[in-house]
């Protein structure tokens, strides 16, 4: 099988994971930047990298398609979607990955599904983030697009959320909201990988903080996953069409939320606290798409 590794800029240990575990398993995996691809149309398509044709490619795990203008994203995008109705495999699907990682598009879907979320709004008033959580703190602000907990913040009081939300609605930010789930410091993340839950582990934030998230120094311990968990996160995969993802989840006295899923998950944490090698599995499915 002939693989690439569409990244952005930086490898990291999950891309060095996907290298080695190719290697592994006899396949040829390349290294390619998603800006240094470049497409030809006409009677067929053609795809190069600095300059050199990829030729024979079979598969493409697509781990990260960068930042930049509209008309940058625009054009990667429709490079992936390209590559997908010329042949090539996808994994994640472009049109997949992208909706994962926009927080609003994958949340209503989840919830159009019968997912249960928490109470979310998106706005672009501070106004009215203001009275619709006066009564309903804490709450927390999220980037729309971003990853790991960065820039998310938690607010316990609504007059100082206000005069935050208003300076990032002046600097045209939109402000995407969420009630605060109490979990002690926990949740639960979830990696699916062809409609099965492979690894599961239990997230718990540094004493002082709120935030679970691995990159945040949040801990990871193994977790076994109640029926209901495992079929809210692997419901989540389905609805937004992932091959894989991993799921974050919190189990409520109301059932399983799920607070948001991750088209390009880190395993780093999960495989230390599970010694389950995702990376072996990632590729395995995707060699067995390939044959399907």
């Amino acid at each position: 099988m002939e693989l690439s590794i569409v990244y952005d800029r930086e490898i990291d240990g999950n891309i060095e994971d996907l290298i080695r575990a190719s290697g592994e398993l006899g396949h040829k995996a390349t290294l390619v930047s998603i800006n240094k691809i470049s497409a030809a149309l006409g009677p067929s398509s053609r795809f190069w990298v600095k300059g050199k044709i990829l030729r024979d490619l079979d598969a493409c795990l697509l781990r990260s398609i960068g930042s930049g203008s509209y008309e940058l994203m625009c054009r990667r995008i429709d490079l992936l979607e390209q590559m997908e109705l010329s042949g090539i495999l996808v994994i994640n699907p472009v049109n997949a990955f992208r909706r994962a990682k926009d927080k609003y598009a994958a949340l209503y879907a989840l919830a159009n599904s019968g997912i249960k979320i928490p109470r979310t709004i998106v706005t672009e008033s501070s106004v009215f983030a203001y009275h619709f959580f006066k009564t309903r703190v804490p709450f927390v602000y999220k980037p729309l697009t971003g990853s790991m907990g960065y820039g998310s913040s938690k607010f316990d009081d609504v007059d100082v959320a206000y005069n935050v939300l208003h300076l990032l609605e002046r600097s045209g930010r939109p402000l995407y909201l969420q009630e605060y789930l109490k979990t002690n410091g926990t949740d639960i993340r979830a990696f699916v990988i062809g409609g099965k839950v492979v690894a599961a582990i239990e997230r718990r934030a540094m004493r002082g903080s709120w935030k679970t998230n691995i990159a945040q120094g949040g801990k990871a311990l193994k977790k076994a996953l109640s029926a209901d968990l495992a079929e809210a996160a692997i419901k989540a995969c389905e609805v937004l069409g992932l091959e894989y993802g991993g799921v974050d989840l919190v189990d409520t006295s109301r059932g399983p939320y799920v607070l948001e899923v991750n088209s390009s998950p880190s395993w780093k944490g999960l495989r230390a606290a599970t010694e389950i090698d995702v990376a072996k599995l990632l590729v395995n499915h995707v060699e067995s798409k390939l044959k399907r």
